[in-house]
């Protein structure tokens, strides 16, 4: 009897395909089912979550501060009024709210750009934001100028800081809130390794020498001063020796709460009677880092002496604004970063709440 030859695993993969030909088609389609059902489960699990507008006390100001907002072509692309529908309500129940806007680059053409990135001005301000930071690594300092010029002629002159709108490098915002005078500044270490000073230094320079008197005299005339910094250190979770030492100064000089802008959560601190957040990550974001995907919106009722705040976990996902429901681990690793020894967080409706 002549022996068999013996089939190699490529071979017998091919004859098995034969022998079944007439299953395949079925099975692709059984297969194909099962992916969709799949596709369709992971999508409908992924809920999104208004973030909760919490009571306050009758005579109380609500402020309201978020993270770094990157509204380019690439996010264009979903329906914006669904991805920021989280926001809705915890805006509408705020008396004055903030957040740090990125400015795009949508066409080389100057008077296109300009337009489209006075678009996502426009749609933050019908959303309900009452003030905005202006940040740009994007655009030179002469269309930057020409942007803050059109969209101070739509939006008034009170409601845009940061970079691409100081010209003179001393612009802040004085509104009156509740009766209350609110000043907001912004400034930009343009000392940074990662700063480009071509494109920051239409903001006002973090140096003492500029936000000592500046601060000073904004806390003689307002009763109560916002200050943005956006530090120029991307992805970094620790907060460095150098912006303790400058939000210790900041403070000294009369600020009442620092907002920090990096790209991923840094701690919060307590010192000289200031709240410092610094680093409330990115709101909405296209990097496909997790961390960079992660933010927190703070929440501050105050009655003109004390404050409560409450920090909500905000995650991007799917184009979409989400309250972050995290599990037990990434909850310990979330307060193990923002919590340091003067500020105590206690776990209350969703977010973290604590007094200053």
């Amino acid at each position: 009897m002549k022996k068999q030859k013996k089939l190699t695993m490529s071979e017998r993969v091919l004859k098995w395909a034969k022998m079944h030909k007439k299953h395949n088609s079925l099975l692709t389609l059984v297969v194909l089912a099962i992916a969709i059902v799949l596709i369709v489960f992971v999508v409908s699990a992924q809920k999104t979550e208004s973030i909760n507008a919490t009571a306050k006390a009758q005579g109380d100001t609500r402020f309201t501060y978020f993270g770094n907002i990157t509204l380019n072509s690439h996010i264009h692309k979903t329906n914006l009024n669904e991805s920021f529908a989280a926001l809705r309500n915890v805006l509408k129940q705020s008396d004055y709210s903030t957040g740090s806007l990125r400015i795009a680059k949508f066409s080389n053409d100057q008077k296109t750009n300009i337009n489209r990135n006075i678009e996502n001005i426009m749609f933050l301000k019908r959303l309900g934001f009452t003030s905005l930071n202006i940040v740009n690594d994007k655009i030179d300092n002469v269309q930057a100028t020409d942007l803050d010029k059109k969209a101070e002629s739509q939006v008034g002159y009170n409601y845009l800081t940061g970079n691409g709108s100081n010209p003179i490098n001393s612009k802040t915002v004085q509104q009156e809130i509740n009766g209350q005078k609110v000043a907001t500044v912004s400034f930009t270490d343009v000392e940074s390794k990662y700063t480009d000073s071509l494109r920051n230094t239409t903001s006002i320079s973090l140096k003492p020498r500029i936000f000592m008197p500046l601060i000073k005299n904004l806390k003689k005339n307002n009763d109560y001063v916002v200050v943005n910094v956006d530090w120029g250190i991307p992805d970094e979770r620790n907060v460095t020796t150098r912006q303790k030492e400058y939000a210790h100064a900041l403070s000294k000089a009369g600020a009442d709460v620092i907002v920090g802008h990096n790209t991923v959560v840094q701690p919060i601190e307590q010192y000289n009677n200031t709240s410092i957040f610094y680093s409330l990550g990115n709101t909405t974001s296209e990097n496909f880092l997790s961390k960079n995907k992660e933010s927190i919106a703070v929440q501050q009722d105050w009655n003109n002496k004390n404050s409560t705040f409450k920090i909500t976990p905000v995650k991007y996902e799917g184009g979409t604004i989400s309250t972050n429901k995290m599990n037990k681990i990434e909850e310990r690793r979330l307060m193990n970063n923002l919590q340091k020894e003067n500020v105590k967080l206690e776990k209350q409706d969703g977010g973290y709440v604590y007094e200053d």
